[in-house]
């Protein structure tokens, strides 16, 4: 007689009298030992995710305005018409210049994007109304959410964010902070 059929068939039973009663009763399962051994995690956003500007650092500082970064780099300054591509002289001044600086800009808002990834998208425009290319894109952790979804189309605001890089013909920035300008100023 063979005795392993009814071994396995008891820890079967056992298993689903187990899942029963944990079903019936959720609170119940097993105990949660903590472990020394596991680090703390990294300060996350409200979605979970890394923050986009490590609390405490601190970042160079640029004094160009959004003006003057469209009148240096916007459009066809920074796009070779011929081959599609930002032009490599471009990118290198920007590099030099501006990335991983601070900067404040005033602009209009278009719209406020949520990403799939939870992070909230600013896009930033230079003028009211406008519809050419002179527009940035500020990404802001989700913890920012409920405060962008407050602004609407044509809002005057004052970001202050950290140029990352240029994504097509747009630049894109990291943000720190936002405000709305009255409209008396």
């Amino acid at each position: 007689m063979n005795r392993r059929p009814i071994w396995i068939a008891g820890a079967i039973a056992v298993a689903v009298l187990i899942a029963g009663a944990l079903l019936w009763h959720p609170e119940a399962g097993p105990p949660v030992v903590p472990s020394a051994a596991v680090p703390a995690p990294a300060p996350q956003d409200a979605a979970g995710l890394p923050p986009l500007i490590p609390e405490g650092q601190e970042f160079p500082k640029s004094d160009i305005s959004i003006n003057q970064y469209f009148e240096r780099f916007g459009g066809n300054a920074v796009m070779d018409v011929n081959t599609k591509k930002i032009r490599e002289d471009v990118v290198a001044k920007l590099s030099e210049e501006l990335v991983g600086k601070q900067v404040t800009w005033d602009g209009y808002v278009r719209r406020v994007e949520d990403a799939p990834s939870g992070r909230v998208t600013l896009v930033l425009d230079l003028k009211a109304q406008q519809t050419g290319l002179d527009t940035a894109m500020i990404r802001f952790s989700g913890s920012w959410r409920d405060v962008l979804h407050t602004y609407r189309e044509g809002d005057r605001v004052r970001v202050v964010a950290i140029y990352d890089k240029i994504v097509s013909v747009f630049p894109s920035l990291r943000g720190i902070s936002i405000e709305e300008i009255p409209a008396d100023k």
